[in-house]
């Protein structure tokens, strides 16, 4: 259960501190969107990076039950999905990107979802300190 809390704490704050980014800074989310998916050696690295961090998740939190940790493994999942995506589909990839930077709407939606996943995370993180006492 350690490496639950511990990827729900990192999880938690990951997910918050981009959602408040894209709320905050919406207007610089869209050129950059653009000019990352228009640099192929960079969508290149991405998915290396996300590729690491997915197996990562996948082999240290592969849990499947159903209370709260099987966020962080659907979490673990999706992250090692979309680094497949980027380096064996990378025209769909670049596809979604932008359809991302055009629906504004659906990336603030997107980042509330990612806000509340993360605050939930949070909570289940930092709750376990104060129940042990």
């Amino acid at each position: 259960m350690d490496i639950t809390i511990f990827l729900a704490k990192v999880i938690g704050w990951y997910l918050v501190i981009t959602s408040l980014y894209v709320f905050f800074r919406r207007r610089n989310i869209h050129p950059l969107i653009n000019a990352m998916v228009a640099d192929s050696p960079l969508m290149l690295f991405m998915a290396i990076i996300t590729l690491i961090l997915g197996l990562l998740l996948v082999v240290s939190h592969n849990v499947w039950v159903l209370a709260w940790p099987l966020i962080i493994t659907l979490v673990g999942w999706l992250i090692l999905l979309s680094a497949l995506l980027r380096l064996f589909f990378p025209d769909q990839a670049v596809r979604m990107a932008h359809w991302w930077s055009a629906h504004a709407n659906g990336l603030l939606i997107m980042a509330l979802i990612y806000l509340l996943i993360g605050l939930f995370l949070l909570y289940k993180g930092y709750y376990y300190l104060f129940t042990t006492f």
